[in-house]
């Protein structure tokens, strides 16, 4: 009997984690949409784009490896997305 609780509980735990991280996928999707890519660095780093998409009336900057890449590249978040 105990060995029976003890795989529903893992179970129930596993199921809870994937629900849990698709959730958290799902918001970082959308947040996505309000990045574009600003080619002013050959390689970011991360206080010289944040510097350079202010300047340019961007609200923030940042680095983003993306997927495939070995250097990472400066991402501008546009102003006023939602």
């Amino acid at each position: 009997m105990e060995a029976w609780r003890k795989a529903a509980l893992c179970r129930a735990f596993l199921v809870l984690l994937v629900v849990a991280s698709s959730a958290a996928v799902s918001s970082a999707d959308h947040d996505e949409g309000c990045w574009k890519d600003d080619d002013h660095h050959p390689i970011c780093i991360t206080e010289d784009c944040m510097m350079t998409c202010k300047d340019h009336g961007h609200e923030d900057g940042r680095c983003n490896w993306g997927w495939g890449r070995i250097i990472p590249h400066c991402q501008c978040r546009v102003a006023n997305c939602h």
